[in-house]
């Protein structure tokens, strides 16, 4: 997914919603508006900001509506994800595709990692981690590409890199806890990077603003990972 893209990115798209445009779920911090923008037809996700320890921040739309967030006890600002506006070259649908799985795969890892070393981390971090897929998963569907997760089987994937990685980083966790530990920040220090090189190869908006958003929860992520 890396590339050498040099293309300056505008970021003149941040979190972005008219009124009633979101729709906002309980703890989970993930909705589906349906189309709440009649116009593009576009369905519209919400994402929670993750917390220091790996969990979900309490959400709010700037109009007196927050929601508790998952073992945080703070607010955060969720992230409306913006109707596209133009038409994905191949090697953005391919990248966003491949982003769809890569949060798959950290999902599915730290389940794995934390029932053989139970952690908060872990269970925190995974839950933020299918929050993460949601919002690829709405920017597929947004751009009428097809989700490469669908009938998929936790710790199996179609990407040949992403399955040698998974069962690395899998046999390398289960040693020991301490590893497990180091296993979550490598994989982190990796969505960092490949989040900043999928911005650094686009100027659509959309996928801009949902990357922006979880590089950050992936830089949050490393932090928890980090402490050891």
């Amino acid at each position: 997914m890396r590339t050498d893209s040099k293309k300056t990115i505008r970021r003149s798209v941040t979190a972005v919603a008219a009124a009633g445009a979101l729709a906002f779920a309980g703890a989970g911090g993930y909705a589906l508006a349906g189309t709440d923008w009649p116009a593009q037809e576009a369905r519209i996700a919400t994402v929670a900001d993750q917390g220091p320890n790996g969990g979900l921040q309490g959400r709010g739309n700037g109009h007196g509506h927050q929601g508790q967030g998952q073992g945080q006890g703070q607010q955060g600002q969720a992230l409306a994800v913006p109707a596209p506006v133009g038409t994905l070259s191949a090697e953005e649908a391919e990248t966003l595709s491949m982003m769809r799985e890569e949060e798959r795969l950290a999902h599915d890892l730290y389940v794995a990692l934390g029932e053989a070393w139970p952690d908060r981390r872990f269970d925190n971090i995974s839950a933020a981690e299918t929050k993460h897929g949601d919002a690829v998963a709405t920017l597929l569907a947004n751009h009428g590409l097809p989700d490469p997760t669908a009938g998929s089987t936790p710790g199996v994937y179609a990407y040949p890199e992403l399955q040698a990685l998974y069962d690395g980083w899998l046999e390398r966790g289960l040693t020991s806890k301490s590893e497990a530990l180091a296993v979550g920040a490598e994989l982190e220090r990796r969505d960092v990077a490949d989040l900043g090189a999928a911005m650094a190869a686009t100027d659509q908006p959309d996928l801009d603003a949902v990357y922006d958003h979880l590089r950050a929860g992936s830089e949050n992520h490393l932090r928890a990972f980090e402490r050891g």
